[in-house]
């Protein structure tokens, strides 16, 4: 695995996303998108209350000085996780992708020319290290869930990206992996930013996740309200810094994406505090976890792999290849699990299609693989 397999891999959800957005194209299953029947509820009354109504509209939504929503969000971890975390060490944001673009654009800024990562990371890490001129460096060339998987972890201070959870096939990185990676952070004083994106989804019904465990002056986490609610229309995330990074890079990303909408600032709120109750998104879970069920008993998949957490399912479909379109292991510089593609567990038409067509597939007999549990 190199720094080409990485643009490679970038090149290729480009080309996904070019057909995915012509018209009467095949049929989608790793789709971004997908529904749930709790979203009036997660919305509570900005389902059917106009904005103005709830906030004052005349004044721009800054997230950053929204010192009770850091509060909440700040309380909200440090009761899931176990960890003491405080509001200033939170940066709200209006999504994921502007603050992976303003922890890239602090990398530049702060001399840092290379990184090394935890394979995958999100395609939008490729595109800024490419148009940054950063040369990202893989410590293996398997994912942490693979067997004979091993990190080479460089001896020098520097900074590591991973994804926690494995996003495309539901894996959390393993805790013994990240015990790891934390001893390594305290014997060199490197940076380790954790795209926790996907985070908060598990299907056992756990809150805490093990990254944040992570030593807390020297990790960056990534958290997206949005994903662990899949209302994706309202944009919400947030990260979690050491506290004397907080105001640099606050500053920095309001500088680069301006404030956030009336709308996206209360939905903040609306999921820190659906978060926080002990409801939180169970239904969610359980409504994928049904969704799951059903594609294996319709018949669907000739092989699956374990899943953990999220809506994704990475999984070898009946269907005919050719009337899919679909993330396959390349867009995860992943080898050997050819014919598997991720599948999204929220997208009823994607379900829908996968059991229609999948009867057209051939079945084979007594066939069914899956990946390793590591």
């Amino acid at each position: 695995m190199t720094q080409a397999s990485l643009f490679r891999m970038l090149d290729l959800h480009e080309e996904i996303e070019r057909e995915r957005q012509r018209p009467g194209g095949r049929l989608f299953v790793s789709d971004y998108n997908g529904g749930h029947p709790f979203v009036a509820d997660y919305l509570g009354p900005l389902a059917d209350t106009p904005p103005h109504r709830l906030t004052d509209v005349t004044r721009y939504a800054a997230l950053g000085e929204d010192h009770a929503l850091r509060a909440k969000i700040a309380r909200l971890h440090s009761r899931w996780d176990g960890v003491a975390i405080g509001p200033e060490q939170v940066i709200p944001a209006a999504g994921s992708s502007g603050l992976l673009g303003t922890f890239c654009t602090w990398l530049r800024l702060t001399g840092v020319r290379r990184v090394h990562y935890l394979p995958p990371v999100y395609y939008k890490f490729a595109y800024f290290f490419r148009q940054f001129g950063i040369e990202p460096v893989p410590v293996s060339p398997l994912h942490a869930h693979q067997p004979g998987f091993t990190a080479e972890l460089p001896d020098e201070r520097s900074v590591l990206l991973l994804t926690d959870p494995l996003w495309y096939t539901g894996r959390p990185v393993p805790a013994g992996l990240l015990a790891r990676i934390a001893e390594w952070q305290l014997a060199t004083g490197s940076t380790v930013f954790v795209d926790g994106t996907f985070q908060y989804l598990r299907w056992d019904g756990g809150r805490r996740e093990e990254s944040a465990a992570l030593p807390a002056d020297l990790t960056l986490r990534l958290v997206c309200p949005t994903k662990s609610l899949s209302i994706h229309g309202y944009r919400c995330a947030h990260l979690i810094t050491p506290c004397a990074l907080r105001e640099p890079l606050a500053e920095l990303h309001l500088n680069l994406h301006g404030d956030a909408t009336a709308a996206d600032r209360l939905f903040a709120h609306r999921a820190a505090d659906l978060m926080l109750d002990g409801e939180g998104n169970r239904r969610l879970i359980e409504h994928v976890r049904a969704n799951h069920r059903r594609l294996l008993a319709g018949g669907a998949l000739l092989a699956d792999s374990p899943v953990d957490t999220g809506y994704f399912l990475f999984a070898r479909p009946a269907a005919p290849a050719d009337r899919l379109l679909a993330l396959d292991q390349r867009h995860f510089e992943l080898t050997g699990h050819e014919g598997f593609v991720r599948i999204n567990l929220l997208n009823e038409p994607a379900l829908e299609g996968l059991r229609t067509l999948g009867a057209l597939g051939t079945i084979g007999t007594d066939t069914r693989g899956a990946l390793s549990a590591g």
